[in-house]
């Protein structure tokens, strides 16, 4: 492992395979969710296929996505500025060329400086919506002291600028697959996508905590949209935190 002095640290997650961390135990979490546990395993990649990755963190799930199927386009969304950081150093380091980086998050309406707030102890949980970790808090307490669980959830704020998906579509353009792990804003980023482009999404892939109704209207949604939804509990997350995966296919799409 090495460091730059910035905090960010180059990790071995695998052998052989290096990524540059603001955190290091949270990128072995996420590296172990996706690679052991089979997190993504459902999905299936077109060559050539489209993939938007939004909540790309520090590149895990574009690394997934090409190592699953190398002819694949990224397009990736991530807008705190120290995971930015470790994205753009990951797709170097792994030769990740088509791959095209966005520096802001996804909501319903564009917004310019929305708060959002910035974990240092835990960056994958950075989040528009703090409020809603109070129940992982929790649960996690539980297993650990409430200070030390605590201070893994408290951040500093940073104005974001929001933008709506539809307006990273082009004029008939299919997407593969549209990812989404934005820690409560899930509803968001779908309520962001035009009426128009909803039938050239073939694929939906996201995490959902299930506060407040919102994995039904999240199912609700995709349905609605002519998907077929599948959910099953997130892998590594204790049951009582709620986390689902929801995946949702259009079984009419080309190549399928």
């Amino acid at each position: 492992m090495t460091g730059t002095g910035t905090g960010m640290r180059k990790v071995e997650l695998d052998t052989g395979v290096l990524f540059w961390a603001p955190h290091e135990s949270e990128a072995r979490w996420q590296y172990e969710e996706m690679f052991a546990q089979g997190c993504y395993d459902d999905i299936r990649l077109a060559p050539g296929a489209l993939v938007i990755d939004v909540g790309a963190n520090i590149g895990l799930f574009t690394y997934f996505a090409v190592r699953a199927q190398p002819t694949v386009r990224v397009r990736a969304f991530e807008p705190m500025p120290q995971t930015l950081c470790a994205l753009r150093r990951n797709l170097a380091l792994h030769g990740l060329q088509e791959v095209t980086v966005e520096e802001c998050a996804l909501g319903r309406a564009r917004e310019d400086g929305a708060s959002f707030v910035y974990y240092p102890k835990a960056p994958g949980n950075s989040t528009r919506y703090p409020e809603q970790k109070e129940l992982q808090i929790a649960v996690l307490s539980r297993e650990g002291p409430e200070d030390y669980i605590r201070a893994h959830y408290t951040g500093v704020p940073v104005p974001v600028r929001v933008e709506r998906l539809s307006t990273f579509i082009e004029p008939g353009e299919r997407v593969g697959l549209l990812k989404i792990d934005v820690e409560g804003a899930e509803l968001d980023v779908l309520q962001g996508v035009d009426a128009a482009h909803w039938p050239l999404i073939d694929q939906v892939i996201l995490e959902v905590q299930d506060l407040d109704g919102r994995l039904d209207a999240v199912r609700d949604l995709l349905e609605a949209q002519g998907l077929a939804v599948a959910i099953r509990p997130a892998p590594l997350i204790p049951a009582d935190i709620r986390t689902h995966v929801v995946h949702a296919v259009r079984e009419e799409a080309p190549g399928r």
